[in-house]
């Protein structure tokens, strides 16, 4: 029976393609949000309001996707200490 927060090893494959939809996204979302700052080249008031939303949009983004090494790190060690555990207490009970 696993502890509550421990990770099994067949939801492994499930965390991995989920980090590659989040990376794609967010690649996607900057790529859009960029396109989308270039395309206005008006200079009124509105647009400026418009591309410094989108400028803080592409910010954000950034932000983000800085954090998703982190997160992958955490879960690559997290699945390193389960099978550690799950060989050093092999058999035993409790």
């Amino acid at each position: 029976m696993r502890s509550k927060g421990q990770v099994a090893l067949g939801a492994v494959p499930t965390l991995v393609i989920t980090l590659v939809v989040i990376g794609i996204v967010l690649g996607l979302g900057a790529m859009i949000l960029q396109q989308f700052q270039t395309n206005i080249a008006d200079g009124t008031v509105v647009v400026s309001n418009a591309e410094n939303a989108t400028q803080a949009g592409i910010e954000g983004i950034a932000t983000f996707a800085d954090f998703q090494s982190v997160i992958a790190i955490v879960l690559v060690a997290a699945v390193i200490l389960g099978l550690v555990g799950l060989i050093a207490f092999a058999g035993r009970t409790v």
